[in-house]
């Protein structure tokens, strides 16, 4: 399928994304005084720069191969699926919210994440479709594969060095040398599977690369793909929003979270919808993402997993 940015199917996704995303920052702007100095940064950054960055680290890969069958069905299936998906969240997680104590809550919460994203829609392709599980879980682990991971991941981290507030937290945490020695290796393990397997499988290997089908646009499915996973988050961000670690007030309202979600939210999406459009390697994703969530979750890892 042709990727290049420049065929006629995908110009009118990425208009209609940059469009959505400027009427919501709009919005947000007027309505609640956003600041939109964060929101244009993270849009400079994710959605133009990273997506160039992750062209250029991709230039000689060559994607793994992976299939669709039926897109539209599949599609249907999957959009039909997160709807139940965001009822869960709504009712942030059901029995997962009985249990208070740390880090038991929060592998709890990780457990049911790993069902809802992973065991679950696997399973329904495989059953509906007659997937096998490699066909889904398409991956490498050869150094020249993974290679483009390493910058994307040190882009990512240097980005939240310089403009995120992990380092200062970090600083400020009181943790001492051997907590973080310990807790950054096992925080980037963690990260890789309760953001990385759980968000990259869903979002990128199963929806975007069925939307990417189904509209005949790569680009189409990276821009549907990240509005969704964006959206995915504004139950969060609404019920929870002490919980995300972003700066949203104590009770923002349901817009707020929607325009949230679409004006910050969905622009990683984008990087990463280019990643897996030009590897199809789960693994790259998984660790690019995982690395672009580090800093801000080391001092909540340390802190929920009790390493003083």
């Amino acid at each position: 399928m042709e990727n290049g940015i420049r065929s006629s199917r995908n110009w009118p996704y990425l208009a209609a994304y940059f469009v959505l995303w400027g009427v919501f920052l709009a919005a947000l702007v007027r309505k609640y005084s956003f600041s939109p100095q964060e929101a244009l940064a993270g849009f400079v950054i994710l959605a133009l720069i990273f997506p160039a960055l992750a062209l250029l680290v991709t230039r000689r890969t060559e994607p793994l191969t992976h299939s669709v069958r039926h897109p539209w069905r599949e599609t249907l299936v999957l959009l039909v699926y997160l709807v139940f998906v965001a009822v869960v969240l709504v009712q942030n997680f059901g029995p997962a919210r009985s249990i208070k104590a740390e880090p038991q809550h929060t592998l709890a919460v990780f457990a049911l994440k790993l069902v809802l994203f992973v065991t679950v829609p696997a399973f329904l392709l495989v059953a509906l479709e007659r997937y096998s599980l490699s066909d889904l879980f398409t991956f490498s682990l050869r150094r020249s594969a993974l290679l483009p991971a390493l910058w994307m991941s040190l882009a990512a981290i240097a980005m939240q060095a310089f403009l995120g507030r992990g380092l200062h937290d970090i600083h400020d945490s009181g943790l001492s040398t051997h907590a973080l020695v310990l807790g950054i290796p096992l925080n980037l393990t963690f990260l890789l599977f309760e953001v990385g397997l759980v968000e990259e499988f869903f979002f990128r290997t199963l929806l975007q690369e069925r939307l990417a089908a189904a509209l005949r646009s790569p680009w189409g499915g990276i821009v549907v793909a990240a509005v969704l996973f964006g959206l995915v988050h504004a139950p969060g961000f609404y019920l929870r929003p002490a919980a995300t670690l972003e700066h949203l007030g104590t009770y923002p309202s349901l817009f707020f979270a929607v325009g949230y979600s679409i004006v910050i939210t969905s622009l990683a999406g984008l990087f990463l919808g280019v990643l897996w459009m030009r590897t199809k390697n789960l693994a790259l994703v998984m660790l690019v993402h995982a690395a672009a969530d580090l800093l801000p979750n080391v001092v909540p890892f340390c802190r929920t997993f009790h390493l003083h």
